[in-house]
């Protein structure tokens, strides 16, 4: 818990404190007075004098400053005005500076932001990491039943860089294998490029689809993304390719009859291309005593194995288990329509199967020996803040065991080293930047088209979530992740609304094209709606946050 917070004040601290320091270096160059450079709000706790500015820590690491005369955030009366800066030249105050050098240092913090991910990325990029196949490429993996792609037309392409889409297609529906190379023209570099484009696009945009197949062909599918679940976001409808790796052959079992081993890769089933989700799918649906043909790669080396899938139990829908501090039985995960039919949660603790306790290790073993059969679940759900919310509820419900084929292996997925060389590393980390910043745009635009909910806004608690699960899974997605924040800092500064950088870079621009100044009434007037507004938002994505916290971490 400690380190967690660590981190996340540290980032958040990286990410003003480059802020702050445009607005300061520019302020400086410029010969503005700066009286103090705070990161953080106040109170005070400790700092130095340097010269007349005033480096400081502020007891609140949730913003920074860079006090100079003549600009103020908050208005100062004419008494205040005198003593902060009474003893400063005119000549360094801000207001009395040139309308460009005004621009340039309110300019400046944003675009140290933007600075700031260029490196971050740069330093991943050249550094490298172990990361995900689908990372660095966007192949389909499984294909949800009633996706738009599972019957989407494909457009052969011949020796031309158009295809013909007026006539019968070509074929239909996606693969999985099939290599995603470019939606709409634009290159898509992994899944998550892929699955970004149908959230900000939404559900009204048909988009050609640029495929490879595994033979070579070429295809263009033009397909229209889909609401597939409560989540209320546009789906293509395809998960990321995972090669299937056998990590465990278990003794006794099938796999081990039909001569797998550790380290193999399944690359087919009945001659159809297999990811490791898609594997488990298509083995779950072989009829019960019917053979199937493995094509498997081992040592660069490609076999043909045979092996008869055994019928086991599995509950479908829900996924089971128990976290390494403790031991009860819980529910991990659970499907939406599964949810809704059981009246079960994720998080619910299961007390008891048939009126009977069981471990976890009871309780798979029960799952496993009794396909096609139903039993009565008992669970326990917990109370959100200590059950004023919502109290402590105990449910039963009805669940059937699916009978499912099943050969006796755990596999795992593919990893890869991914360095960006040296030559390429500028064009690499400017281009990751503009992504993050198209991104950002993009889901504000979505914002003011009502296709991205404001519930899916967060605040400092998801800011906090998001950064301590990046450390976890790696400096490099930590990285990342605070690259990303900080694009998202520079594009939301750069909006035109009071109190922010793009608003007093606004009301400079008015200024320049009047020939005068903006009155002062106006000016404090403008500024005490930026501040209602900053604070009815901080406001809301706090709430955001709290009902994330209670409704979803309990």
């Amino acid at each position: 818990m400690l380190i967690n917070i660590v981190i996340f004040v540290a980032v958040l601290s990286l990410l003003i404190f480059i802020h702050e320091l445009g607005h300061f270096l520019a302020a400086k160059s410029f010969g503005i007075y700066v009286k103090r450079f705070s990161i953080g709000m106040p109170p005070r706790i400790f700092g130095f004098q340097w010269g007349e500015t005033d480096y400081c820590i502020g007891a609140l690491p949730i913003g920074g400053f860079v006090m100079m005369a003549g600009q103020e955030d908050v208005p100062l009366s004419d008494e205040e005005r005198e003593e902060e800066y009474g003893h400063v030249p005119e000549d360094r105050w801000f207001k009395n500076k040139p309308v460009i050098q005004r621009m340039c240092v309110l300019l400046a913090g944003p675009s140290m932001n933007f600075v700031l991910a260029v490196v971050l990325y740069a330093l991943v990029g050249l550094v490298g990491s172990e990361v995900p196949e689908w990372e660095v490429e966007a192949r389909v993996g499984e294909i949800e039943a009633g996706s738009p792609v599972e019957t989407a037309p494909l457009f052969l392409l011949h020796n031309t860089d158009a295809a013909d889409m007026t006539g019968t297609p070509d074929a239909q529906g996606w693969q999985v294998g099939d290599r995603i190379l470019s939606v709409n023209g634009r290159e898509i570099g992994n899944m998550t490029d892929l699955a970004i484009t149908a959230v900000l696009g939404g559900d009204k945009k048909t988009y050609d689809v640029l495929l490879e197949r595994i033979d070579g062909r070429r295809f263009v599918s033009p397909v229209v993304p889909q609401v597939l679940d409560a989540s209320g976001h546009p789906r293509f409808g395809v998960g990321p390719f995972e090669t299937a790796i056998v990590r465990e052959v278990f003794p006794g079992s099938e796999a081990e009859a039909a001569d797998l081993k550790p380290q193999d890769i399944i690359r087919a089933v009945n001659d159809k291309t297999v990811s490791l989700t898609s594997f488990i799918t298509s083995i779950e649906k072989i009829p019960a005593g019917e053979s199937v043909r493995l094509e498997v790669e081992r040592n660069g080396e490609t076999l043909a194995l045979q092996a008869t899938p055994e019928t086991i139990g599995r509950i479908k829908g829900i996924s089971f288990g128990s976290s390494e501090k403790e031991q009860e039985l819980r529910i991990l995960a659970i499907e939406t329509k599964t949810a809704e039919e059981s009246g079960l949660k994720a998080g619910d603790m299961v007390t008891a199967v048939n009126g009977k306790a069981m471990s976890p290790a009871e309780f798979f073993t029960f799952e496993k020996e009794n396909p096609g059969s139903e039993f009565d679940l008992s669970v326990q759900r917990p109370g959100i803040l200590f059950g004023v919310v919502e109290p402590e509820q105990k449910i039963n419900a009805s669940l059937k065991i699916q009978a499912v084929g099943a050969i006796g292996v755990a596999l795992r997925p593919k990893t890869v080293w991914h360095r960006v060389p040296v030559v390429r590393i500028i064009p690499h980390s400017f281009y990751q930047s503009y992504l993050a910043v198209e991104r950002t745009v993009l889901t504000i635009v979505g914002l003011v088209q009502q296709k991205v909910s404001p519930k899916d806004l967060g605040g400092p608690v998801m800011i906090y979530e998001v950064t301590t699960k990046a450390a976890q899974a790696g400096w490099d997605w930590l990285l990342k992740i605070t690259a990303f924040i900080s694009v998202n800092l520079f594009v939301l500064n750069l909006l035109p609304l009071p109190v922010l950088d793009g608003g007093q870079v606004v009301m400079n621009a008015v200024e320049a094209a009047r020939g005068k100044p903006v009155s002062e009434k106006l000016l404090v007037r403008m500024q005490q709606i930026g501040i209602f507004l900053l604070i009815a938002l901080m406001l809301f994505v706090t709430f955001n946050d709290i009902q994330r916290l209670l409704f979803g971490w309990f």
